[in-house]
């Protein structure tokens, strides 16, 4: 039975499992959710009994029933260890954890709140210019982050792509097509980012990510429907003290911001 994975491929936790399965080469079934929208088919059904919260991505292997994208990847890594996706010494791989830590919270909530104003147009006028703007100087203290863990190495995993580099380089395209590209002034990291984009696994991520986008933006012409988005704490933390607690209460009292419902 080959392995299922509820995901969507504009979720960078998705595409972080996908980049680690196209690797490792183990053949999977890809299902979509769009994670603002309930079905009574089977499929969602499975999805919501491997992932109570409602959240992307999800892996069913047999019996087996996997979410987070982190833990996904910690039981590809036992299940078909190899080729060995994480550094060789406990050393590296704990470096590899707290970096992908680091881009799981801290990096996803910058993009989160940039996609916020940007995109769903929740802030305007000076309040929207006063965030972008702080969400800038934080994106660029954590390339400068990044580009020290490139300091004497060539990938984020180390001598070999592996775990670390999938952890990274989602939210990297991410930021970069909101509008924030990597500066010149993080060489290493630029030349990392060219290299990565041209491997296989990444490239055919992209590809993904590309299609539902024009998918997407095709369904929605022109309108702006209001979407409901679900937060978690590094959301909520970003918005709050980057200033925009006003934004997320109007959300909460509107209805368009969420956090996940109770288990079932």
């Amino acid at each position: 039975m080959a392995v299922k994975l509820f995901e969507h491929p504009l979720s960078p936790y998705a595409q972080k499992v996908k980049i680690i399965l196209y690797e490792k080469g183990i053949p999977f079934e890809r299902v979509i959710i769009d994670p603002n929208e309930q079905r009574d088919d089977g499929d969602y059904q499975e999805f919501v009994l491997a992932s109570p919260r409602r959240e992307v991505p999800a892996l069913v292997d047999g019996a087996v029933r996997v979410c987070d994208s982190s833990i996904i990847i910690e039981y590809l890594e036992e299940r078909w260890p190899k080729p060995a996706l994480s550094p060789a010494s406990p050393g590296e791989r704990a470096r590899v954890r707290m970096l992908e830590e680091m881009m799981d919270t801290e990096y996803d909530a910058v993009n989160w709140g940039i996609m916020e104003i940007k995109v769903f147009e929740r802030a305007v006028g000076e309040q929207a210019e006063k965030l972008l703007v702080r969400a800038s100087l934080q994106l660029q203290r954590m390339w400068n982050r990044l580009e020290r863990e490139l300091e004497g190495r060539r990938w984020m995993n180390g001598e070999l792509f592996g775990r670390g580099d999938a952890a990274v380089y989602p939210h990297i395209v991410g930021s970069r097509a909101f509008g924030y590209p990597v500066s010149a002034r993080h060489p290493r990291l630029l030349d990392w980012q060219t290299r990565v984009a041209g491997l296989s696994a990444p490239k055919r991520v992209g590809t993904e990510r590309a299609e539902c986008l024009r998918r997407e933006r095709a369904k929605l012409g022109e309108a702006r429907p209001e979407v409901v988005r679900q937060y978690r704490d590094h959301r909520l933390e970003w918005m709050l003290k980057t200033g925009g607690s006003d934004i997320f209460v109007e959300g909460l009292l509107r209805g368009t911001i969420r956090f996940a419902g109770e288990y079932e």
